[in-house]
């Protein structure tokens, strides 16, 4: 039982999503304050 919870903990999932999406997340943010700058400017 003691290895269970353990195991339960989703550790292999989360590594792999924030992987991903925290790239993605910094990109399209980036993305949106450059174009926020250039229209501002525009």
């Amino acid at each position: 039982m003691a290895h269970d919870p353990s195991h339960d903990h989703g550790h292999h999932a989360e590594p792999e999503q924030n992987e991903i999406g925290g790239p993605v997340v910094f990109a399209l943010i980036l993305f949106g304050l450059v174009i926020t700058i250039i229209a501002f400017l525009a």
